[in-house]
Order: C-alpha cells, then sequence, then structure tokens
C-alpha cells in the first residue's frame, strides 16, 4: 500500500500538480495571519520568510524536503504579505462616537439609495477637532444629497467607529472598513452645501472624470429603457444599482441570479469572450492577414484592452478588480500560446489576487469565485479526455458529449456545477441555500450571455455614431423576459433554506476536500471525499448563544423557552436583529410578532424567561434596580450595579472594550465569546479601548454590604446601522 501510494504521490508531481498547491499554502498562511490573536511584529515573520526561501532553495535537490520547505516557506511568505498589507493601509480609526462635527470634504464616491446617499468623504477639515486624524470616512444621507463624485461639500455630521461584528464570528464591518481606508461611519446632519476646498487632489479630479463618463452613459441608458429595466441595464455596464427596486432584488436572489448584478467575473469573462470571438472572426475573413498574423494574440490583446476599459467604467470596485486579474492572466497566457483557462493559470490567477490583496481571502467574493472556477476547470478537465477518444463514433456517446457541452444542458451542467462547489460558502456568509438557483440560472443566463450583454456591447459601439437607440430597445426587450421568468422562478415554494451558522473549522474541511477532489489526478483524489464528510458531520457541532449583546449595547436578544430569540431591546438596530436570526437559522424577519413574544416591558426595562427559567432584564432606570436585582437571576444594564445584589449583572458599560457579546449557557454557569479581546490582542482594524479600567462585563451575585445605586450612565445611539458599512 506504502509502494502504491508513492507512485501515485510521484505521478501527481510528475504532472505538475505541486504547483497547484502553492496558493493553498499561501493562502493558509494569510488565515494564519487573520486568525492570530494579537499584531505580530514585521520582523519576525519577514525573518522567517527569508530563511524559509533560503533553505528551500539550497535544499533544492534533496526532492521531499524541497517540497516541504517550499510550502512552509509559501505559508509564511503568505502570513508575511498580510502583515505587510495591514501596515502599509493603516489608519487612525475613531474610537468613540462625536455627537456632532462640521465638515469640509472631497466627494470620492457617490451611491444612490432608497433611503438616501452613502457618501465616501476624503475629509479637509473638522471642527471642531475629532480626537483622531482621520483621512476617509462614510456618511449617509437620509435623502437625495445632491452631492457629486469630485466636488467639495461642507455637512454636518454625528460620527462613530466603523461597526463591529453584530456578534462573535460574524462579518466584520470594522475590519472590511479598515482595508478601505475609512476611519469611521456616520450620518449627515441638515442639508449638504457647497464648500470651497481648493483645487481637488488628482485622484479626486480622476474620479471626478471617470464619474462623468458613468454617469453619461448611465443617462443614455436610462433615457432609451425606461423603468427597472433600464437600471438592470444601466447596473450591468456601469455597475450602479440604484433604482432597482428591492422586491426585483429579492426575486433574484430567490432564483439565484442576483449575481448578475455585480460586476465579476461572469460579466468580465463574458466581455472578454465576446470581444475575442468578435475580433478572432473579424480577421480570419481576410486570409492574407490571418494565416501571416497571429489573429489568435491579437484578438487576446484586444480583449485585454477592452476588458480593462470595462473595468474603469463599472468603478473599479475590488470584486471587479480580482475578476479583472483573473481574465488578464488568462488572456496573456492565450495571447503566449498558453492554456486559456487551466488549474495552473487559475493558480497563478490566485497568487496574484492574493499578493494584492490579502484580506479578500477571507470574502465570500473570492472563496464562491474561486471555488466555482475550479469546480468548472477540474470537472471540464476530468470529462473532455473522455470525450474527445470518442469523439470520432458520430453515434457514439462522446460525440453526443461534445455537443452538450456547447449547447444548453452544458450550460445546465455548469450551472449546477457552480453551484454546487458555492453552497458551503454561500451557506457560511449568508446562512441562505437557494434551491432554485440552477433553474434561475438556466432560464435567465443565456438571455444575458446570449442576448442582452452581446447588444449592450454592440449599442456601446454605435453610440458615438449615434444609431444605439434601436439596440438599447431590444437590450430593453431581453430584460423584460429576464425579469419576468426571474420572478416566476422566485415565485415557486420552498426555494429558500435558511441554515445556521457553523464553525470556520468545518469551512476549512470541506474546503481541503473540494480542492483534493479537484486537484489531483490519481486515486489520492478520493482522500478528499472523507475529509469532506468531516467537515460536515461536525457541523451541527455549534453552541447557539442564550444571551447577545450587538457592539454597541443597544440590540440584545435572548433565547426563549422554546428555543427561538426574542429581542429584548425595544429601540434594537433591525439590521443586527436580522443577522442574529440568519446566524441562528432562523426565518423569521424583525419586525415578526413572536420576536418580542414572552418580553414584558415597562418604562424602566424590558424582561424575559431563559430556557432555564432564569429571568433576564434589561435595566435601564435607577430606581428600579435594586427591585431588578432582587428578583431576577440576570440584569443587563449601564448603571453600577447596586451592592448586594443578587442577580448576575452584565455590565453594557464593557462593551466599548469588548465589541459584541454572546453568552453560552453550560449548566449553571455561562461561557462568554467576545467580538474583541478585552485586553491584550489589539488589531489594526479595532477601535481604540477607551482609557481608564474596564469595568467587570459579568459579576456574580453579591450579597453583603449597603445598597447603593449610582447614578445612570448615558444610553447608547439607537441609530440604524448601515449594512454595507
Amino acid at each position: 500500500m506504502v509502494q502504491r501510494l508513492q507512485v501515485w504521490g510521484a505521478l501527481e508531481l510528475e504532472r505538475g500538480r505541486a504547483f497547484l498547491f502553492l496558493p493553498i499554502a499561501f493562502g493558509s498562511g494569510i488565515l494564519i495571519y487573520f486568525a492570530a490573536p494579537d499584531e505580530p511584529t514585521l520582523l519576525a515573520p519577514l525573518a522567517l520568510t527569508i530563511l524559509l526561501a533560503g533553505l528551500t532553495f539550497r535544499l533544492r535537490t534533496h526532492h521531499g524536503t524541497f517540497l516541504a520547505l517550499a510550502g512552509a516557506a509559501m505559508v509564511s511568505c503568505g502570513f508575511t504579505v498580510g502583515a505587510l498589507r495591514s501596515a502599509w493601509v493603516a489608519h487612525p480609526v475613531l474610537g468613540t462616537e462625536v455627537p456632532y462635527v462640521r465638515l469640509t470634504a472631497w466627494v470620492e464616491a457617490v451611491e444612490r439609495r432608497e433611503g438616501g446617499d452613502r457618501l465616501t468623504l476624503l475629509v479637509v477639515s473638522a471642527e471642531p477637532a475629532l480626537p483622531v486624524r482621520i483621512e476617509r470616512l462614510r456618511a449617509t444621507a437620509r435623502a437625495a444629497s445632491g452631492a457629486k463624485t469630485g466636488s467639495a461639500i461642507a455637512i454636518a455630521a454625528r460620527l462613530r467607529p466603523p461597526a463591529d461584528p453584530a456578534a462573535p464570528g460574524l462579518f466584520d464591518f470594522g475590519r472590511d472598513a479598515f482595508y478601505s481606508g475609512v476611519g469611521a461611519t456616520g450620518f449627515v446632519i441638515g442639508q449638504v452645501a457647497a464648500a470651497n476646498a481648493g483645487e481637488a487632489p488628482r485622484a479626486i479630479r480622476l474620479r471626478a472624470a471617470l464619474d462623468r463618463l458613468r454617469s453619461a452613459i448611465s443617462e443614455r441608458i436610462r433615457a432609451a429603457i425606461p423603468g427597472p429595466a433600464g437600471a438592470i441595464a444601466d447596473a450591468l455596464v456601469t455597475g450602479k444599482r440604484d433604482g432597482i427596486p428591492e422586491g426585483l432584488n429579492e426575486a433574484m436572489r430567490a432564483a439565484g441570479t442576483y449575481h448578475i448584478l455585480s460586476i465579476s467575473g461572469f460579466h468580465m469573462a463574458l466581455v472578454a469572450a465576446l470581444v475575442f470571438a468578435l475580433v478572432r472572426g473579424t480577421l480570419a475573413l481576410f486570409p492574407s492577414f490571418a494565416l501571416r498574423r497571429r489573429v489568435k494574440a491579437l484578438a487576446a490583446l484586444v480583449a485585454l484592452v477592452v476588458s480593462t476599459a470595462y473595468l474603469v467604467i463599472s468603478g473599479a470596485e475590488v470584486a471587479t478588480q480580482r475578476s479583472w486579474i483573473m481574465i488578464a492572466v488568462v488572456l496573456i497566457g492565450v495571447a503566449l500560446d498558453r492554456g486559456a483557462l487551466t488549474l495552473r493559470t487559475l493558480a497563478l490567477a490566485a497568487l496574484v489576487v492574493l499578493a494584492l490583496s490579502p484580506e479578500s481571502i477571507i470574502g465570500p467574493s473570492f472563496q464562491m469565485s474561486f471555488a466555482a472556477t475550479l469546480a468548472l476547470v477540474a470537472g471540464y478537465g476530468m470529462l473532455r479526455p473522455w470525450a474527445e477518444r470518442h469523439a470520432e463514433n458520430r453515434a457514439g456517446a462522446g460525440r453526443a458529449l461534445l455537443s452538450l457541452t456547447n449547447g444548453i444542458a452544458g450550460l445546465a451542467t455548469s450551472s449546477f456545477v457552480a453551484s454546487l462547489a458555492t453552497t458551503p460558502y454561500s451557506a457560511y456568509h449568508f446562512n441562505t441555500l437557494q434551491l432554485f438557483g440552477v433553474a434561475g440560472n438556466l432560464l435567465g443566463a443565456p438571455i444575458i450571455e446570449f442576448v442582452v450583454m452581446p447588444l449592450e456591447i454592440l449599442a456601446l459601439l454605435l453610440w458615438p455614431f449615434g444609431f444605439d437607440q434601436p439596440v438599447w430597445s431590444l437590450v430593453g426587450s431581453g430584460i423584460h423576459w429576464f425579469v419576468w421568468l426571474m420572478e416566476w422562478v422566485a415565485s415557486w415554494p420552498g426555494g429558500r433554506i435558511v441554515v445556521p451558522s457553523f464553525s470556520p473549522l468545518s469551512l476549512a474541511l470541506i474546503s481541503a476536500g473540494i480542492i483534493l477532489l479537484a486537484l489531483l489526478t490519481t486515486p489520492l483524489r478520493w482522500a478528499g471525499v472523507p475529509i469532506f464528510l468531516v467537515g460536515l458531520g461536525v457541523l451541527p457541532l455549534r453552541d447557539p448563544p442564550d444571551i447577545l449583546i450587538d457592539g454597541e449595547g443597544g440590540s440584545i436578544a435572548v433565547r426563549g423557552s422554546d428555543g427561538r430569540l426574542r429581542a429584548l431591546s425595544p429601540r434594537g438596530n433591525r439590521f443586527t436583529l436580522q443577522r442574529w436570526l440568519l446566524s441562528d437559522g432562523d426565518a423569521r424577519q424583525p419586525a415578526h410578532d413572536t420576536i418580542r413574544s414572552g418580553v414584558t416591558c415597562d418604562p424602566q426595562g424590558c424582561g424575559a424567561i431563559l430556557p432555564g427559567g432564569d429571568r433576564i432584564v434589561v435595566s435601564t432606570d435607577p430606581e428600579g434596580l435594586a427591585d431588578d436585582c432582587r428578583e431576577a437571576r440576570f440584569v443587563v444594564t449601564r448603571i453600577p450595579a447596586p451592592v448586594p445584589c443578587a442577580a448576575r449583572v452584565i455590565d453594557l458599560r464593557a462593551i466599548a472594550w469588548t465589541g459584541a457579546v454572546t453568552l453560552h449557557r453550560a449548566g449553571t454557569n455561562y461561557r462568554i465569546e467576545t467580538a474583541r479581546p478585552a485586553a491584550g490582542g489589539a488589531r489594526p482594524w479595532h477601535r481604540p479601548r477607551p482609557s481608564g479600567a474596564m469595568p467587570a462585563l459579568l459579576s456574580e451575585p453579591t450579597t453583603a454590604g449597603p445598597v447603593v445605586v449610582a447614578p445612570a450612565a448615558a444610553e447608547p445611539s439607537t441609530e440604524e446601522a448601515d449594512p454595507a458599512q
């Protein structure tokens, strides 16, 4: 058996499979960096990487040792790149809420929304001065602001630190904001006014010029295609999704086609393929030129130029940049007569993306796009050789398979494989499974792929000549059919399943199983099956929390006697509560009647019964706190608890140090999890801790001493959190 394993291993190495695991090792190092409890120094990982690289080169003739050292060097390199990236983008982060500040700023970006505009601002001045020098912030206006990219504005705003995770282990908005250069978020107070801030920085002027081009394209499209269809057509070109009704967005989510609106791999690959085919086909009409020139390479370079222009026009969002990098690697490979899309090309693209944006590995966009592409390329590679061996038999299965891969059945198979590969990541990040995604993509993708996108490219080419209007009308007709089909699929019952959160370990094991099945070619690949099954087996081994408190201390939920969450805070944040429900595998909406069933409130606070029979009370009034201490098992409050207090006290003042908190019952005791470590373990994206000593987060009952009630602390802001922070 050992000899057989050695033979299989040698075959994998002979087929160049070792290279495919370099991005796996590199990405593992990045994940280790993000899992580190404290920020590492730069010198130590850099020195380790250099040492391991030197040993790898020195021992390159010792085959087994070389492979082990090369893998270790890539892991260390990934860790180092993660640390370097954080040091490169490091900037101050606001630590506490600022109730009022007057700002003069340049507008970097404007996102139009149904409830107002979200502005990304480059700060010029602030009065009064902020506690730290914030260079960039995001502020949400409750109505149309009239602001334009590249303009200078003056606003009054209430600012606060970028949002913490809604609960430990959930998506960290603060980390996302940190890598975007954002040090604060907030809300505009009053109107947005024009300001005189002198000459705009060069980057702002470039953004303004680009925005004018995108706005001109948007106006042209929406004038030719009114209504939601025009908004979708605009989104496919410029990436601007304002104007699409939320009901239509929900229908596309239910049909599994919402990804079509995101300018990412699907669109970039489609544009590149269309341009490549058009240029190559056109040049083939001139044999005298085509036979003497490398038409294929020329078509690939033209497709690269057009794809780059598409990147710029679409706004160059991070997901679009990653897609462009992948397409660029593929097109350059085609120009150099290498495989158009092979596993080696995919591995190289992953290395480039992770080197430039290491933080992307923990986001759903990177994970889902590479999982889908890996499954498609690996599946194609498995089936294609067999089909080609039998293709000479015109009546054989091979010929039929080759035909199917180029037809609708091929599209269905691709949709199924991609959906299957992305399902674990969709469940992990969004707590939802769309059962009709294959059907939605099978019905909707051909319309976008073969009708809408080619017509949009043609319309843009005809626009300078004034012949684009009839083409836009055809685009609108295609989108109307697409919308009708998506609403039809969304109407099918039972298409959306909400699943509870599971641990990163489960996702890591599932990913390892998929990787082994996709990358290896010998029977060694089947080692991925038990690893995958172990990952599935540990999915249910989660410890759901009994008490949840958000990072502001304003939203509190407890588990009721029926095992479902209840909102204990009357003015809690709806977005936070929605995230808690989804993480719990609960499909209810925050406004559902049962969310507050069993919860009793009075002017002094709210109370409920925990599964074990303990009573928990949120106390907001100093006069009622002493009674709560006698009658409840848990008291949640910002007011310093009286002594004696027979209840366990959760002090909300400690949230400023810990961020969101969950408590998990273990017998008569409770285990505490926090979004941020209370002491030590500071990462660059964590908001600064307050000065002074941290109050005890959970205090045990006290039974002696005079009953003294301290004055109430200030209540936190109850503004709705911006879910896209």
